[in-house]
């Protein structure tokens, strides 16, 4: 390459000056004639020497000579201009087959062109092989302070057992999250996979799957001492497989180059996507924890996200669409899933689908010229990107899943299910509907119900502040019993002397529960620290075993005398959480110290959220909790 270069260069100019010097000299030949002629024959040698050096370089063969180049040209002055090249024209020195590198969008990056020959990938298209990582770690302390003294769902004094269990403060480090993902795309550039591996030091919960079975009743008669239905065991330090899919993205044609009309001076071009996608993947619900738990404003989510959430924090297994368009100001996802899911087994679920599906539209934004792309809510709730302009976020979400009998299929999906109140520990809807408490035969469990959800929410950013105000609606219906119930549930109530437990008729009517959460934020140094306050709360029914305290006894075939307790599960509860926050960005959303403040009252009903949110469910109290974040 040096020698063809050098070919390049001009030999007239040296045959110029050397006619200038000798020209010179015998101008002034008078004034110092012997001195000049030396001056001249010296000047000759030195461009003669330099040509013959020049000639050797440029007429040696292009790929055999072994001549050294340093001998001929001044290594230094080589690398420089090669430097410099390289400065101009980005990439020219790398392989144009494949391509690797890094930014803060993709994480490390390998694309490659089918069966690479190292040539200039010149299809239209972008490059059809690629290969993304990516990874996260969350490291965290959590504390809990109980300060409760009360059974929510009782509202009755704790007995002595459950108040020692409930003195028992959280104090923890621990790694909350660690996340690897690989992703990209496979034999055309609109073929994505996904996969994602988590593991943590704070366990995964799970459940035994129980039955109610007519012979074993609403507990699990293979245990000593009894366990009632909806226990569960706890796996440490765990690595699980937490998302996997496959997705194909379909455009319009002005999405590829070459591809459509032209676009008019001053605009450019837009295309939609249209996705089908099937695997483990985020449903759409709540808004928040759709954003993803690496955006979160706050170190956790809010207690009615965790209550009325869909999954978890979990992820589903599912099959449905995805658009994207309004220049990506509209998106929607629709699909049809297992049901309700939580790290459950896909072989422990009933054989009902769920429906999951949530949209939003973005107002205002900022156009960015750059990108040729509008600059619009983004991926987060803070505004760490300090919008220009005001741009707000409308969207709603419903998560339907009917469930199938438990006698049948197991307790799985309905133990997701918590109530308004919570109990110390948080109560399940199915071990609160446990049956006779005399007779545990199962047959006046409820064996089935549905669980609606539905979700409205409101966001908006503007030069550094935020603020999302959610909403949601969680109904409970179709109860029934096993046959031999004849449709008679039957529950606890404590309104026996000292509140000891009776029977009680479950009215087999809808539960209603309903909350919101409103939350700001302000970044008092824009793009680098920010405040917030958040308030969390729920009202419900679901909860609600004494009612207003009145009695009537009713006889019930093959139990007896029970209660029916006047205005049961039609007293609505509340419960509050209160938040403040504390946010250091150093690097975006990739590397940030978090830390906030809450106060639970009123028997927060959150159970899903137990291990991962820090608070103790159906136990009042005070929790601190502080996060570093770092993401690649």
């Amino acid at each position: 390459m040096i020698s063809q270069w050098l070919k390049r260069i001009p030999r007239y100019p040296l045959g110029v000056c050397a006619a200038l010097l000798v020209s010179a000299g015998i101008t002034r030949a008078g004034d110092n004639d012997a001195d000049l002629r030396a001056l001249v024959e010296q000047q000759s040698k030195q461009i003669q020497a330099l040509k013959e050096k020049l000639d050797t370089v440029a007429n040696a063969p292009t790929r055999t000579s072994t001549a050294d180049p340093a001998a001929a040209v001044d290594s230094d002055a080589v690398k420089k201009i090669v430097a410099d090249y390289l400065k101009e024209n980005p990439g020219a020195g790398m392989p144009p087959g494949v391509q690797t590198g890094y930014s803060t969008a993709t994480g490390f990056v390998l694309r490659s062109a089918p069966d690479p020959k190292y040539v200039k990938w010149d299809d239209d298209c972008k490059i059809p092989f690629e290969l993304r990582f990516r990874g996260r770690i969350q490291l965290d302390y959590y504390g809990y302070k109980i300060t409760d003294r009360d059974n929510h769902a009782t509202n009755r004094p704790a007995t002595a057992n459950a108040n020692e269990a409930r003195l028992a403060d959280e104090s923890q480090l621990e790694i909350k999250r660690t996340r690897l993902q690989f992703f990209g795309t496979a034999f055309d550039p609109n073929l994505r996979y996904w996969i994602e591996l988590d593991g943590n030091t704070r366990g995964l919960g799970g459940v035994q799957n129980n039955r109610v079975i007519q012979t074993a009743g609403a507990f699990d008669p293979n245990t000593s001492p009894v366990s009632p239905i909806g226990g569960g065991v706890t796996v440490d330090h765990a690595v699980r497989l937490f998302s996997a899919y496959v997705a194909y993205d379909f455009h319009g044609c002005a999405s590829e180059k070459g591809c459509g009309a032209d676009c008019p001076e001053g605009s450019f071009k837009y295309a939609p996507t249209y996705t089908v996608i099937i695997g483990k993947y985020k449903p759409f619900f709540s808004f928040e924890e759709y954003m993803g738990s690496g955006n979160q404003q706050f170190v956790e989510y809010a207690m009615t996200e965790w209550f009325f959430d869909a999954d978890d924090d979990n992820l589903q297994t599912q099959a449905g669409i995805q658009v994207k368009t309004a220049e990506d100001r509209f998106f929607l996802q629709a699909s049809i899933s297992n049901g309700n899911e939580s790290q459950f087994p896909n072989t422990q679920m009933d054989n009902l689908p769920g429906f999951n599906g949530g949209f939003w539209y973005d107002f205002g934004g900022t156009f960015n010229r750059e990108r040729g792309r509008w600059d619009l809510f983004g991926d987060c709730i803070s505004d760490v990107d300090y919008s220009c302009h005001p741009v707000v976020r409308v969207g709603g979400a419903t998560n339907i899943v009917p469930m199938n009998r438990r006698s049948l299929y197991g307790d799985d999906e309905q133990s997701r299910v918590f109530v308004m109140p919570a109990g110390p520990g948080g109560t399940r809807l199915i071990n609160m509907l446990s049956g006779d408490a005399t007779t545990p035969n199962g047959s006046h469990a409820v064996d089935e119900f549905d669980e609606y959800t539905y979700e409205a929410f409101i966001a908006g950013k503007y030069k550094g502040f935020s603020f999302l105000n959610d909403w949601f609606v969680h109904n409970l219906n179709n109860f029934r019993t096993t046959p031999n119930g004849r449709g008679n549930i039957i529950y606890q109530d404590t309104l026996g002397a000292g509140g000891a437990a009776r029977n009680a008729l479950f009215p087999a009517h809808g539960l209603m529960d309903y909350g919101f959460n409103l939350q700001a934020g302000y970044f008092i140094v824009p793009k680098k620290i920010e405040i917030a306050a958040r308030w969390s709360w729920i009202r419900g029914e679901s909860g609600d075993i004494n009612g207003n305290g009145h009695i009537t006894p009713v006889m019930v075939p093959g139990v007896g005398v029970v209660d029916r307790v006047d205005g049961a599960f039609r007293q609505f509860h509340e419960a509050n959480e209160y938040a403040i926050g504390f946010n250091y960005y150093w690097k975006r959303q990739l590397l940030k110290w978090q830390t906030d403040f809450s106060i639970y009252e009123g028997g927060n009903p959150a159970g899903g959220g137990v291990s991962p949110a820090g608070f103790l469910a159906g136990s009042d109290g005070w929790m601190i909790r502080t996060q570093i974040q770092m993401a690649f």
